[in-house]
Parts: C-alpha cells; sequence; structure tokens
C-alpha cells in the first residue's frame, strides 16, 4: 500500500465532497470516523453511508456517494490546472493553521495566485460596497502603508472598501501584498467589474482564493462564509467604512469570535455611512485610528509569526490532541523514514488501521509522506 496513492484518493473524496453544498467539515469528519477514511465511504453504497454515518441521512448520503464515485475530482484538477488555479485540502502543506482549527474549515480552497501568502501575516481591511470619497481614499492609504510595512492586506473583492483596499495595496509595489478572498467560484466573480483587479492581484504576486468548486455562483449565505474566512485569516480587522447594518459587522462579529484585534476609522458625526464605526468606537470594541502608524505600533505587541493550530511539543513528546492509535504510529515513526508495513509490524495495528490514521495525521501536519511510499514525522 502506497501512502501517497491513498493521500491522493483522499484529496480528490475531499474535492468530491465539496460540490455537495449541505456537506461541511463536521459532516466530512463523520465520514472519516464512520468509515476510517473517505476513500473507503467512496467504496460504500448509499445505504452503508447512511447505516453508518447517520449524521446524513439516507438522502444527503446518496448525494455523498454519488460525489465520492463519480469523476468529478479528476475534471475538476484538469479544470484547475488549464486555468492556472491550485486546489487545497485538509491534507495539503500549505492548507492554513488558522483555517484548518475552524469547526467550518473549508474542505477546499482554490487558489489564483501564490498560495504561500496564506501563512502569511495579514490585516483584513473591510466596509461597506457604497464607500464614500472618503472612505475609499483611507482604504487606500491605510492598505498602501500596510503593505509598504511588509503586512499583508487581505479584503473581499468588492466594490467599494475592499477594491480600493487591493489597489492601495499593489500600489506599494513588490510581490503579494494583498489577497482577496471571494464568496463565489473563482469563475464566477461578482460583480464582474472586478474580474481585471483579481487578475492583477494574482499576476502581481498576490492571492484570489475561494472555498467553492468551479461553476458556483454567490448567494446569501456564500457572502457570510466568505467572511469568516477573513476574519480567521487575519491577525487584525480595521473597518474603514460601515453603516448600522451590513456584511462588514458579520467580518467583525467572526473577528470577535476568533479574538481578532480591531480598529475602526472615525467619520463625520452625523453620517450614517459611519454609523457602524462609530458604535464600534464607542461601545470599546474597536479602537480609533487615524493613521496606519497606530496599527503598526500594535503589530510589534502582536505574535507574527504565522500561526499554528497549537505549539509544537518540546524534545520528543508526542504532539497534543492525538487519538491513542495516531500516538502509537507517531511514537513508533521515531526518527525514521517507514513504510506502512513497516508501521503495522511496529504497531501491531491492522494495516487498514495503519493507513487510516497516517492520512489523519497527514491532515493534522504531523506526518508527511516520501516518495516510495515512506512516511516520516512532518
Amino acid at each position: 500500500m502506497n501512502a501517497g496513492a491513498d493521500a491522493t484518493l483522499e484529496r480528490r473524496a475531499l474535492i468530491a465532497l465539496n460540490r455537495v453544498p449541505r456537506v461541511g467539515a463536521a459532516k466530512a469528519r463523520a465520514l472519516q470516523r464512520a468509515f476510517g477514511t473517505l476513500a473507503e465511504a467512496a467504496k460504500a453504497p448509499p445505504g452503508r453511508v447512511a447505516e453508518l454515518c447517520q449524521e446524513l441521512g439516507p438522502t444527503l448520503a446518496e448525494e455523498v456517494a454519488q460525489a465520492l464515485r463519480s469523476d468529478f475530482a479528476a475534471r475538476e484538477e484538469a479544470r484547475a490546472e488549464a486555468a492556472n488555479v491550485r486546489i487545497l485540502t485538509w491534507l495539503d502543506d500549505l492548507y492554513p493553521d488558522s483555517l484548518r482549527a475552524l469547526a467550518a474549515a473549508p474542505l477546499c480552497l482554490y487558489c489564483a495566485g501564490d498560495p504561500r501568502l496564506l501563512a502569511q501575516t495579514q490585516v483584513a481591511l473591510v466596509g461597506t460596497r457604497a464607500a464614500s470619497v472618503y472612505g475609499a481614499e483611507q482604504a487606500r492609504r491605510f492598505a498602501r502603508r500596510l503593505a509598504e510595512a511588509g503586512l499583508h492586506v487581505t479584503s473581499g473583492l468588492a466594490e467599494g472598501v475592499d477594491s480600493a483596499a487591493h489597489e492601495g495595496a499593489l500600489l506599494a509595489g513588490g510581490p503579494g501584498r494583498t489577497l482577496a478572498v471571494v464568496g463565489t467560484a473563482l469563475d464566477c466573480l461578482y460583480p464582474a467589474g472586478r474580474k481585471p483587479l483579481a487578475r492583477d492581484i494574482a499576476r502581481q504576486g498576490g492571492l484570489v482564493v475561494s472555498e467553492y468548486p468551479f461553476g458556483r455562483h454567490g448567494d446569501a449565505k456564500t457572502f457570510p462564509q466568505r467572511n469568516r474566512l477573513i476574519a480567521a485569516l487575519s491577525k487584525a480587522i480595521l473597518v474603514v467604512e460601515t453603516g448600522a447594518r451590513g456584511g462588514t459587522l458579520i467580518t467583525v462579529s467572526f473577528a470577535q469570535t476568533f479574538g481578532r484585534a480591531l480598529y475602526a476609522l472615525p467619520g463625520r458625526a452625523d453620517w450614517p455611512g459611519f454609523a457602524g464605526n462609530h458604535r464600534l468606537i464607542r461601545d470599546g470594541d474597536a479602537r480609533l485610528v487615524t493613521s496606519p502608524e497606530h496599527i503598526l505600533e500594535d503589530f510589534g505587541e502582536l505574535d507574527l509569526r504565522p500561526g499554528r493550530a497549537g505549539e509544537e511539543p518540546a524534545g520528543d513528546a508526542a504532539p497534543p490532541g492525538l487519538a491513542d492509535d495516531e500516538r502509537r504510529i507517531w511514537e513508533a515513526l521515531g526518527p525514521d523514514e517507514l513504510t506502512l508495513e513497516e508501521l503495522a509490524v511496529r504497531t501491531g495495528l491492522p494495516l487498514p488501521a495503519v493507513s487510516a490514521n497516517v492520512i489523519a495525521l497527514q491532515m493534522h501536519r504531523r506526518v508527511r509522506p516520501l516518495p516510495g511510499g515512506l512516511v516520516r514525522r512532518a
């Protein structure tokens, strides 16, 4: 049995599941618990899927079984390659820990540009689509200065504040200064007028990223879901301009849940477009800032290392949070590079159990596959 081949099958299963709208991280994990691996679930008939994974129910189990048995993943990968898009799943090293830790983690990330930016220190600039001239000017000013200081500006590629923030970061020069997280598939950008900006971001070393498969248009659910990714990826969020209601405050709510630093710009006291900013400042939820330097000063006190789900253990101690069989495999590996068969001998576990647990350890970046069917500690 080849660990690399197993990982490929598991990746393709995640890509296939990502096309089923009602299957998210929780149900994908339930499938893995029920069958050991998604690749094993793909071999089971719908009735067996519904029986072992009762979280799905018979109707959804039928959809899941059809998706896993289809050639969708292979076609999606071919389409991505033709479009110069990279698809990341939980099994990939470049999938960021800040998203991996989410209860509703994306099954896949479709990346146009440099996916390495997902692990870089990001500040999100968010605000209304109907930005005032003042709001757009401030978004460009703050984004450019933050990018010049080496931070990465993240936003949602919408009209108004989002676009101004991306444009300002691009003005800073140098590659990879901005990330756009979109609420549609990469081939269905909304509004369509943002496509030239998206191309500029990708071509200049930035990143445009979506959790949705090709062909998925935006709706009332996808854009709020996009906002959770913006908040999770960023160390801090700057509210540039928002009224008393709107999607920006959804991002703020996620940021508060994730414990991110919040900043807000003031506007004129009688501007309804800044009512949300003023409430955040008044209630003490966000720090008032009038200069990018105020944020940069605070970043001297923040941990700017690329985030990890938890601290690495010292010495040879096993990482925290491992299941019993995962711990046995991790300890059996030691400093060696072993095949799955050798791990089965060392641990006394059946080969299918070794394969399933090695895939789980790969998902959490505890082991990595090597050529020749070998695995080693990450």
